[in-house]
C-alpha cells in the first residue's frame, strides 16, 4: 500500500513542481540562446562571417583587443608599427571584439573626411569627452548644426581679422622672454638655465587666446595663482592613456557625460568617485570643468553685458573674436527677425570653452615641440636666428605677412607640426554599412585616422620621413604633391578642419621667431629623450626641460 499511495502521488508532486520545472527550462534556454550568442559573437562571426575578417592586422584577446597596447605605447606610434607590418589598411579590436579600421590611403581619407562625412560623424564617447572638456562647439556637434556654426564663425577668422591679434602676440611673446631672461641670467651656471618649457608656454598661450578671443586679460605669465591657468594645468595633468582608457569606457555610459557637467554631479563626484584611484582622476576632472565653466560664464557675461550697455557700435571697434561673434549675431537676428539663430547663449558660452581648451593646448604643444626639435639640431637652429634677426632689426613688431613668408620659419613649423602634430590621431564612427578601400565597412564599426602615422608615412614622404628635416618643404616628394589634404593632416580636412589653423600658426610663428632670436635652446643632456602622452593631444610628460641660454652677441672684427 505505501507504493501505491506513492505512485498514486507522483502527478501530484509533478504539479508541485511544475512551476521549478518551468523556471528551470527557461533558464536553460536562456543559457543555451546566451552560449549560442556567445560563440556567435567570438568564434562564427569573426571567423567566418565578419567582412572586415579579412583584413590584415594584430590578433587579441576578445575581452580587450589592443586596448592595453594603445594605452601603454607612446600616441600614435602603434598604429605606425601596424601600418609597417600590415599594410595601409589594418584591422584590431576593442573591449569585447568591437571592430577598430586604420585607414591611411588618400582615397578612403578623402571619403570619411571630405565627401561623405556627414556618414562618419565622431562617435559619441569621444564626443562626451570633447564637450566636457572643450564644450559642445565646433569639436562635437555635425551636420547641418556643424555647418551653420562654421559659417557663423568664419569671419572670426578671417586673415583680416586675425592679422590685427599680431600685436597681442606680441605683446604676451614678449612677457614670454622677459620671464625665460630672468630664469637665464639668474642661473648660477654659465651654461645657462634647465627648466621645463611647457608650462611656460601653455601660460603663455592660454594669454594669448584669452586676449585674442575674449578681449580678457588673464595675465597667468605674471601671476602663478591664477583659477584659470591653475584649472588648465590640473586638466593637462589628466592628459594621458590611462584617462583616455577610462574616458572610453564611462563616457559611453548613457548620461554620464550629462551627470558630469551638471551641478548635483559636481556636488556629489566625491561620494561616487573619490573610493579609488581611477576616480579620483574623475574627481579631479569634474572639479576642474566646474572652475573653468565658471570663468568662461563670467567671461561670456562681461562680453554680453559690453554688448547690450555701450551697443554694437562699441563693440564694432572690438578685434577680439567674441566682439566679431557678437556682431554676426546680431547681423543674423536682424536678418530673422529674432528667430531661431545659431549662435545663441548656449552656443556662445559652448564656443568659449571651446577657444580655450583647444585653442590653447594644441597651440602649447606645438610652440613645445618646435623648441625640442630645434633643441636637437642646432644648425636649424641657427640659420632660423639669422632669417628671423634680420626681420625683427627692420621691425621690432612684424605684421603677420612678414613672419608668413619667411621661408625658412615656415619650413620649421611645418615640419615640427608634421612630425608632432598636436593630436596625434582621429576617430570617426560608421553610421551605415559601406565599401571603403574595397572592404565591406559594417556599421558600428570605429575607423582611426592615425595623422602621426599618415604624416611619417615613408612610403609617401620618403625614407627619412620619421626624421626633422625642415628643408623637405622646398621640395616636396610627388607621392605628398599628389593629395598634400590627404597626406598631411596636423589640422585634420574636409568641413572637420581646424577652423584655428592660421590663428595657431600665427601664435607658433611669432613666440618661435621672437625666442630663438635671443635664446639659446639645447638639451639638457646628451641622449635626452623625449616622452610624448596624450588623451586627445600630445603634449610631454615631462614638461620639456631644456637647456636655456642668451643668444652671445656677434663679435665685431
Amino acid at each position: 500500500m505505501p507504493a501505491a499511495r506513492t505512485l498514486n502521488d507522483v502527478p501530484s508532486i509533478l504539479e508541485t513542481l511544475e512551476p521549478w520545472i518551468s523556471k528551470f527550462n527557461a533558464a536553460l534556454l536562456v543559457c543555451s540562446f546566451g552560449g549560442a550568442f556567445l560563440i556567435y559573437k567570438t568564434i562564427i562571426y569573426p571567423r567566418y562571417v565578419n567582412p572586415l575578417r579579412h583584413i590584415p592586422g594584430p590578433k587579441g584577446s576578445w575581452t580587450s583587443g589592443q586596448v592595453f597596447v594603445l594605452e601603454a605605447g607612446e600616441p600614435g606610434i602603434p598604429f605606425r608599427e601596424w601600418i609597417k607590418e600590415y599594410g595601409p589598411i589594418v584591422r584590431f579590436t576593442g573591449f569585447f571584439g568591437a571592430e577598430r579600421v586604420v585607414l591611411t590611403r588618400p582615397e578612403a581619407l578623402q571619403k570619411i573626411l571630405t565627401s561623405d562625412w556627414m556618414d562618419y560623424p565622431r562617435p559619441m564617447f569621444l564626443r562626451n569627452v570633447l564637450g566636457t572638456v572643450a564644450g559642445y562647439g565646433l569639436l562635437t556637434v555635425t551636420g547641418d548644426v556643424h555647418r551653420r556654426m562654421r559659417k557663423a564663425m568664419n569671419p572670426a577668422f578671417s586673415l583680416t581679422s586675425l592679422g590685427a591679434q599680431m600685436d597681442t602676440f606680441h605683446d604676451v611673446t614678449d612677457t614670454l622672454v622677459k620671464i625665460m631672461g630672468t630664469m637665464v641670467d639668474i642661473a648660477p651656471s654659465s651654461t645657462g638655465a634647465v627648466f621645463p618649457v611647457y608650462g611656460l608656454v601653455s601660460k603663455a598661450t592660454l594669454d594669448m587666446i584669452c586676449l585674442a578671443s575674449f578681449g580678457y586679460r588673464t595675465d597667468s605669465l605674471n601671476n602663478p595663482d591664477n583659477e584659470l591657468a591653475n584649472a588648465y594645468d590640473n586638466l593637462m595633468a589628466l592628459q594621458d592613456g590611462r584617462t583616455l582608457l577610462l574616458s572610453m569606457i564611462i563616457f559611453s555610459i548613457p548620461g554620464f557625460s550629462a551627470y558630469v557637467n551638471s551641478e548635483f554631479g559636481y556636488k556629489t563626484k566625491d561620494i561616487f568617485f573619490g573610493w579609488s584611484s581611477d576616480g579620483e582622476r574623475l574627481v579631479k576632472l569634474v572639479d576642474t570643468m566646474h572652475r573653468i565653466r565658471a570663468v568662461s560664464r563670467q567671461i561670456l557675461k562681461e562680453k554680453l553685458a559690453e554688448a547690450s550697455q555701450f551697443g554694437l557700435s562699441e563693440v564694432q571697434e572690438k578685434r577680439d573674436i567674441m566682439s566679431i561673434l557678437i556682431r554676426e549675431r546680431e547681423a543674423e537676428k536682424a536678418q530673422l527677425g529674432g528667430g531661431n539663430i545659431t549662435m545663441n547663449n548656449q552656443a556662445m558660452m559652448d564656443q568659449v570653452l571651446t577657444f580655450l581648451t583647444a585653442g590653447h593646448d594644441t597651440t602649447a604643444s606645438s610652440i613645445t615641440w618646435t623648441l625640442w626639435l630645434l633643441a636637437n639640431d642646432q644648425d636649424t637652429q641657427q640659420r632660423l636666428r639669422e632669417e628671423v634677426t634680420a626681420v625683427f632689426e627692420a621691425n621690432p613688431r612684424p605684421e603677420y605677412r612678414e613672419l608668413k613668408d619667411l621661408p625658412w620659419l615656415d619650413s620649421v613649423v611645418m615640419e615640427s607640426v608634421r612630425l608632432m602634430p598636436a593630436a596625434p590621431v582621429s576617430t570617426r564612427y560608421v553610421t551605415k554599412t559601406g565599401v571603403i578601400d574595397g572592404h565591406v565597412i559594417p556599421a558600428g564599426t570605429h575607423i582611426l585616422i592615425p595623422i602621426r602615422a599618415i604624416n611619417t608615412n615613408k612610403d609617401v614622404w620618403g625614407p627619412d620621413a620619421e626624421e626633422f628635416h625642415p628643408s623637405r618643404w622646398f621640395n616636396l616628394p610627388p607621392e605628398v604633391q599628389k593629395n598634400m589634404n590627404m597626406n598631411f593632416l596636423s589640422f585634420l580636412a574636409g568641413p572637420h578642419s581646424c577652423i584655428g589653423k592660421t590663428m595657431s600658426l600665427m601664435e607658433t610663428k611669432a613666440a618661435i621667431a621672437k625666442l630663438v632670436m635671443i635664446f639659446v635652446f639645447e638639451p639638457t643632456h646628451s641622449g635626452q629623450v623625449a616622452h610624448p602622452i596624450g588623451a586627445v593631444t600630445m603634449k610631454p610628460a615631462d614638461g620639456m626641460p631644456l637647456r636655456v641660454r642668451r643668444v652671445e652677441p656677434a663679435k665685431s672684427i
